[in-house]
């Protein structure tokens, strides 16, 4: 089964404002993993696609992100701590793997290296059902998300 991902302004509950998201089937993407995982500290992290604050953990994030070639896999820094915006504190990963039209989140875990060796060593979650989307969805969600950050509409 292929969930939805989608770009949207979204208010986290750590945040004072609406900014640019991630949402998974209709769910700002900290509630979804919160939700997911059973992982009630999911609620309170932030998206470590914005407001790192080291440009290079931030461009690090972004590269992780972006879709590997077909049948790879990637450990992506999905949520920081939303105190710290950092890779030395609590940060969700995901391994992400992509294959034959479809992206999957097939692991969870948090990360027990820190800084740019974000996601070296990951202590995983036992338990956790992977999440599936479609290729052009995940590409689309990334693409409006960025838009939404320039103050653009998504879908131009």
């Amino acid at each position: 089964m292929l969930h939805s991902i989608t770009a949207a302004r979204h208010q986290a509950k750590f945040s004072r404002n609406a900014c640019a998201w991630l949402m998974v089937d209709g769910v700002g993407v900290e509630q979804w993993v919160a939700h997911h995982l059973n992982y009630e500290l999911g609620a309170m992290l932030g998206l470590s696609l914005i407001w790192l604050l080291d440009e290079e953990e931030e461009a690090l994030a972004k590269r992780r992100f972006a879709l590997g070639e077909d049948d790879t896999s990637t450990l992506v820094p999905l949520l920081v701590c939303g105190d710290d915006m950092d890779f030395d504190c609590t940060v969700l990963m995901v391994e992400q793997v992509v294959a034959n039209g479809v992206v999957t989140w097939a692991r969870f875990g948090l990360s027990v290296s820190g800084g740019l060796e974000v996601g070296v060593q990951t202590r995983w979650m036992a338990g956790c059902k992977p999440v599936s989307f479609a290729v052009l969805d995940f590409q689309r969600a990334l693409h409006d998300f960025e838009a939404i950050l320039a103050g653009q509409t998504p879908g131009t």
